[in-house]
């Protein structure tokens, strides 16, 4: 597998070999976060997640606390559309609560009301 590392400016050009006995080798890094980004890549991805929600007084900004696993990235997105943001939101609001039992909370990153 090849990928381009984004754990740090450089971009380094990632080859990623899963052998028969599982382990994992990680080449073209430049420095050992690379190598622990392939690992993960290829063994349990993750992303931040930034979205938008829309209300009633503007428009709020949301972000995930950290990392998810990356097979919840849409389920997570159904959750957040289909939830109704509580009056008078606050930067830093916690939105929704360890979201899927993930430990992951979702929050609210700005405001932007309507004029």
């Amino acid at each position: 597998m090849k990928l381009v590392c984004i754990r740090c400016p450089r971009g380094c050009n990632l080859n990623i070999t899963k052998k028969s006995n599982g382990q994992i080798i990680v080449t073209g890094n430049s420095c050992p976060r690379g190598e622990e980004y392939g690992k993960q890549e290829i063994t349990q991805p993750k992303r931040t997640i930034t979205t938008i929600q829309k209300t009633d007084f503007g428009t709020v900004s949301l972000v995930t606390s950290k990392a998810i696993d990356k097979n919840l990235y849409f389920d997570v997105l159904k959750k957040i559309k289909n939830t109704k943001v509580k009056p008078n939101p606050q930067v830093g609001d916690v939105f929704i609560k360890n979201i899927f039992k993930t430990k992951v909370d979702i929050i609210i990153s700005g405001i932007h009301m309507c004029e």
